[in-house]
């Protein structure tokens, strides 16, 4: 992927944006991003649909995160109304989009690939499925073996 396609090159601090309400959850995801792009990551939550979508509302392009990761199955549907937010805010359209969830319902994996997920991944996150999809969508190189801080977005 080029340069232009996937947004700038971070060598240090990658930005993102976790949307998760169940705090095992998050420390799982945490400790899986840190095993794969280091600690040198900056961790932007909201523990429900609500606060995520008030905060999505106020990233610029010159201000938003390198990578989503949304829980589907908030309360109400949630994940759902993130996603939809997130693909309404033309800063984020290029913004890689990581949907977590155990639902295994197909019409919830086709409803959000519909609206814009990049991948879906089931829980608890896994560092080689998290790492796998880093390499597919070329925010990572495939010869990434270990800890790296490349990241393209």
């Amino acid at each position: 992927m080029s340069e232009e396609k996937t947004g700038k090159l971070l060598n240090s601090e990658v930005r993102i944006f976790l949307v998760e309400d169940n705090a095992d959850h998050v420390f799982i995801a945490l400790t899986v991003i840190r095993q794969v792009l280091g600690d040198a990551i900056d961790m932007i939550h909201a523990q429900n649909a609500e606060e995520a979508i008030d905060m999505i509302g106020r990233f610029t392009d010159t201000d938003r995160p390198d990578l989503f990761l949304i829980d589907l199955r908030l309360p109400e549907n949630g994940g759902f109304s993130v996603l939809q937010a997130m693909r309404n805010n033309p800063a984020l359209e290029r913004v890689p989009v990581f949907v977590i969830t155990s639902s295994l319902f197909d019409r919830d994996i086709a409803k959000s690939y519909e609206l814009g997920a990049s991948a879906v991944l089931c829980k608890p996150l896994s560092r080689a499925s998290f790492k796998d999809e880093l390499v597919r969508i070329g925010a990572l190189p495939l010869s990434a073996r270990g800890e790296t801080k490349t990241f393209r977005h």
